[in-house]
């Protein structure tokens, strides 16, 4: 088990994955100045990277001998904080729906012509 825990270990995050952009943006729209101070923004971006990266490290561990984090693993981690998992099991059913969705237009039921760029059903054969 001590060769899965040096496996698990913290991370640091490349500095060219910079969340700083979207973190004024959201301080912006959640009551803070339109150009809230750099080093707020740096450490709202740092306490969130902490937060992400033990969350990873936790569901890691819940994985056990499995070579993948399932996301089973993330919900089984945040069972204990109702909104989050219920954020997790809301963005798997609009992901399934977004996917269900691609799949309709990837079925060949609809081409395009030549002569009509427009999308035309396509004969089906008997």
């Amino acid at each position: 088990m001590s060769d899965r825990n040096v496996e698990i270990q913290k991370r640091p995050f490349p500095k060219s994955k910079s969340y700083f952009k979207d973190l004024e943006f959201m301080m912006f729209g959640f009551g803070d100045s339109a150009n809230p101070n750099p080093e707020s923004v740096k450490l709202l971006e740092e306490i969130i990277l902490e937060y992400i990266n033990e969350i990873c490290i936790k569901a890691a561990k819940v994985s056990g001998k499995r070579s993948k984090v399932l996301v089973d693993d993330f919900k089984f981690v945040l069972r204990k904080d109702h909104k989050k998992l219920a954020r997790i099991e809301e963005l798997i059913a609009l992901n399934k729906e977004i996917e269900n969705a691609k799949k309709m237009f990837k079925d060949s039921d609809f081409v395009e012509t030549e002569e009509n760029p427009t999308l035309k059903k396509a004969k089906t054969k008997p």
